[in-house]
């Protein structure tokens, strides 16, 4: 998926162009050649895996409504919500993934989807909880998972220690003893959401940092050159 290259991955896809966790924005984190696409799976009430940020559309609970109720609604808001297979058909062998699970309990499904159609180090499935991504390891021991966290506390000593591959922490939390800290498990770490070119530059240039999570992905990407970033 990468050399030795820091990774650039779109947050939510090219946010900042199109509708974020759209196959509008997947495609142009394709074209623009970023390294991983990071997106938001939920769980429908008639359990399909829908890629969308928020609980709720339209201040109705996905949770609660059908795969067709929850588009009906998105057509009216003119965009599609996009099921976890549609990405996977988009993206296969053209981009890395981020697959964050927002909510616990499908684990196996996702792995199961995703392991159907990429190979085993073309994904990430990261989470805020802890629990989510040690059922992700139950399931398949070889995916990596991803501890994504914005608060120190979360950073445990069981994390550390634990079969977690990556730590996600947000863009403050990424300096002094809790970097060191991190940099010491030997986990991989990546840095959200990084969208000040100052900052960008900061962290890829840091020995201990694997990549940014960015809404800026054209900006990172030129950054990542050494060119200056488009609007600054």
């Amino acid at each position: 998926m990468h050399g030795n290259t820091k990774l650039i991955i779109a947050h939510r896809g090219v946010s900042d162009l199109a509708r974020e966790n759209t196959l509008e924005a997947f495609q142009k984190a394709i074209d623009l050649r970023a390294d991983m696409i990071e997106f938001d799976v939920r769980r429908t009430q008639d359990r399909r895996y829908v890629i969308h940020h928020d609980p709720h559309i339209a201040g109705k609970p996905l949770s609660e409504m059908t795969l067709r109720e929850v588009r009906e609604i998105a057509r009216s808001l003119d965009y599609h919500v996009p099921e976890l297979e549609e990405v996977l058909a988009l993206t296969r062998g053209k981009i890395g993934l981020d697959i964050e699970l927002k909510e616990e309990g499908y684990e196996r499904e996702i792995v199961r989807l995703a392991g159907r159609s990429l190979a085993e180090g073309d994904f990430i499935v990261s989470s805020f909880h802890a629990g989510c991504l040690a059922r992700v390891k139950q399931c398949r021991a070889g995916v990596r998972t991803g501890l994504i966290f914005k608060d120190a506390g979360a950073l445990t000593t069981a994390i550390l220690e634990g079969d977690t591959d990556w730590l996600l922490p947000a863009r403050n939390l990424a300096e002094g003893k809790l970097l060191e800290s991190m940099s010491r498990s030997g986990k991989k770490i990546a840095v959200w959401t990084v969208n000040e070119t100052k900052q960008m530059r900061r962290l890829l240039e840091d020995d201990r940092i694997e990549g940014i999570i960015t809404d800026r992905t054209d900006a990172a990407l030129a950054v990542r050159a050494g060119r200056e970033a488009p609007n600054g």
